[in-house]
């Protein structure tokens, strides 16, 4: 039987967090996208390839099976060559149009489109109406010029249309479709933990120069309500049984205002769940962090990024060391897991500052510590800095958090990976964090130690 749109998460072979955590989390963006469409009628699937190790020969059985009459596909830049294939993949067997979409797809449409003959529009920033407006323009045939925030093909040449206003009412957006992809699909850790994500928030209105997050969905922060997000929680309970959130806000605490309100209705309305999300040292305090252990958080994932005042100027971040050293030791001191995670190779960075900044993670006696290597993704102010000095190979595959892209002043590729490789041994392999940490966390801990023997 016939679809009208099929949304494609494409597959996902080479990420290390997949292969060694198993974190498998569902493609919110997408899922956004197919709640607007079938809320005004049009039928949709959506195939994820990364949480159902699908891979292009599946993809093309789908399409000559449900036979779409429009193919989209998420895009980032670690999987842009992976989304690309999957194009050729739905070439191969349909002459259905392929719409791309994405961070990756929003900041370098020309050269996707001027590269890659499969795809023949893209859409740049927020999805969901773009996408909704191109379903209506393609089946009643008239003008795609008038369908804001699209870029296509015409008689050779590249149009771009106006951008989208950004949504400004989130609350209005349904919630996403998550009954289009089978909950067991996703967890983290090969344990019995299915997990939801949800949004809260777009926008940031922080500097940070190695973060897109702003140029994707604009400086001013846009907020649902608290009671709309906790009765998305309550719907998740009831449709999937899944009472774990992870939510994927760039910073759920830039407006800790709004966490109390919230953590305040998830206490008052009893809901037992137990959930994560990211925060910011000069976004929370430690009332707020205790507010948030009451109301069922558990995890809180903090970019520290260096532990190195200097590197947090050169790069923006606004936060002090001091600021990170009170939340760790609040959230250790009740029983809170953390995540620190650490950007190897930022501009500055030297064989010191990156030994300062392991062994300062270990002093703030984080549960977890994520040693990536500083990575200049298109939209944000680091990328712009390193085209302008002309070193730079865009081999989108090696933007994988892992493969070092760009030398400091004083450091190699070879030895910003040798310091990651160093930095994972020298927290994860203490004896007395490895007897803490199995102690408390158990299984999924071992899961964590397999990062260690990773190539």
């Amino acid at each position: 039987m016939a679809v009208d749109v099929l949304l494609i998460n494409p597959p996902d072979q080479k990420s290390k967090y997949k292969k060694y955590l198993n974190i498998r989390i569902p493609p919110l963006g997408i899922l956004y996208i197919a709640a607007v469409l079938e809320q005004n009628g049009i039928s949709v699937e959506v195939m994820d390839c990364a949480a159902d190790d699908s891979v292009y020969r599946d993809i093309e059985e789908k399409i000559a099976e449900r036979e779409p009459f429009l193919i989209g596909i998420t895009a980032t830049t670690p999987l842009i060559d992976e989304a690309l294939l999957s194009a050729e993949a739905v070439r191969r067997v349909s002459k259905s149009s392929i719409v791309l979409g994405g961070p990756h797809a929003t900041f370098m449409y020309n050269d996707i489109l001027r590269e890659n003959s499969a795809i023949d529009l893209i859409i740049k920033g927020e999805g969901e109406y773009t996408f909704l407006e191109l379903y209506q323009a393609l089946k009643n045939g008239t003008d795609l010029s008038m369908v804001q925030g699209l870029v296509f093909r015409s008689g050779g040449e590249i149009i771009e249309n106006g951008d989208r206003p950004r949504i400004q009412d989130l609350n209005a957006l349904p919630y996403p479709a998550r009954h289009l992809l089978p909950k067991e699909n996703y967890r983290i850790f090969d344990v019995n933990m299915p997990i939801a994500t949800m949004i809260c928030s777009r926008g940031c209105p922080m500097q940070c120069s190695f973060c897109a997050s702003s140029a994707l969905h604009g400086k001013k922060i846009r907020k649902r309500s608290p009671r709309n997000v906790v009765d998305e929680i309550r719907h998740i309970q009831e449709t999937l049984g899944i009472s774990m959130i992870a939510f994927m806000d760039d910073t759920f605490t830039l407006m800790p205002g709004w966490v109390q309100e919230f953590c305040k209705l998830l206490i008052e309305e009893s809901l037992d769940i137990e959930w994560g999300c990211t925060a910011r040292v000069d976004r929370i305090d430690s009332d707020l962090i205790r507010l948030m252990k009451k109301a069922g958080c558990e995890t809180l994932f903090i970019g520290v990024e260096s532990g190195e005042q200097d590197i947090l100027d050169i790069v923006r971040k606004g936060t002090r060391i001091e600021q990170i050293r009170t939340v760790f030791d609040t959230a250790y001191d009740i029983g809170m897991r953390t995540i620190a995670s650490i950007a190897i190779g930022l501009p500055g960075e030297t064989k010191e500052t990156a030994k300062k900044s392991v062994s300062f993670v270990k002093s703030i006696r984080a549960s977890y510590a994520l040693f990536s290597v500083a990575t200049p993704y298109p939209g944000t102010e680091y990328y712009r800095d390193v085209l302008e000095s002309g070193e730079f190979l865009e081999d989108w595959s090696r933007f994988d958090l892992f493969s070092p892209i760009v030398e400091t002043m004083s450091l190699t590729l070879d030895e910003i990976r040798n310091l990651q490789r160093r930095a994972y041994r020298e927290f994860y392999l203490r004896p007395i964090y490895i007897l803490r940490t199995l102690a408390k966390e158990g299984r999924p801990f071992f899961h964590t130690m397999k990062v260690l023997i990773s190539p």
